[in-house]
């Protein structure tokens, strides 16, 4: 990645977000889930982008499985340090979950390599679109049920998960070098944000269910093994 340092236009503000970064840094030691965003605080801050001689739909792919990795391995250890009876992974052993989750997180990449080309979308908005996004779908559904029925800490519960999802794409959005195909797309839509959401849904599960077809074809998913300490990587 490059870095080239920018002067920041609201130093105040600049730091509370810097501190932020700081403080989630902290907090992920014991909850590595929350990675992405110190990533993407460091990120804004030191202007950290991939290299622009990658073409611009594959430095968004790169950019997103990049930052979806550090996502499902901050997950997957968020898990283990838990011990989790019932882990909130798409495999309780580590390489396995990050095989199967490859078709769900190129999903990500072609919702917004589609939607990048047609509107345009600040990072911010990336951010909040994705972070909904989790919270909904997040174990299918059930994240959001429980936060609603324990409200008001539930809303935290919701903050949680939005932060995780949230940071990944926007920090994938930053590292790919914001806006795809610039001179085309429009900066307002009637349909710019909620086409975003259905995107991101039909993209990632369709791709989810095309990708685990041939690994169930070629049997190649061990069975799950718990406790995950005792079998963490396969």
């Amino acid at each position: 990645m490059t870095s080239a340092a920018r002067k920041p236009a609201h130093p105040g503000r600049r730091l509370l977000f810097a501190l932020s970064g700081l403080a989630t840094l902290a907090a992920s030691i014991g909850a590595p889930v929350l990675l992405p965003y110190p990533l993407l605080v460091a990120s804004l801050c030191r202007d950290w982008r991939l290299p622009a001689v990658i073409p611009d739909g594959r430095r968004l792919l790169v950019a997103t499985l990049a930052a979806c990795l550090v996502l499902e391995t901050g997950a997957w250890a968020h898990n283990v340090i838990r011990d989790a009876a019932e882990p909130a992974l798409f495999h309780p052993q580590l390489l396995p979950d990050l095989l199967m989750a490859i078709g769900f997180y190129a999903g990500w990449w072609l919702a917004w390599w589609w939607l990048l080309r047609r509107w345009r979308y600040t990072t911010g908005e990336v951010f909040a679109i994705t972070a909904l996004y989790g919270v909904f779908i997040e174990q299918q559904g059930r994240v959001f049920l429980l936060g609603l029925r324990t409200l008001p800490t539930g809303a935290l519960l919701w903050l949680f998960v939005a932060l995780a999802y949230g940071s990944t794409m926007a920090l994938a959005h930053v590292w790919a070098g914001g806006q795809t195909a610039r001179n085309a797309a429009q900066p307002q839509g009637r349909w710019k944000y909620p086409a975003a959401l259905a995107a991101m849904f039909v993209c990632s599960v369709g791709l989810m269910i095309l990708w685990n077809l041939p690994l169930s074809w070629l049997d190649a998913i061990p069975p799950e093994r718990l406790p995950m300490r005792s079998h963490p990587f396969w």
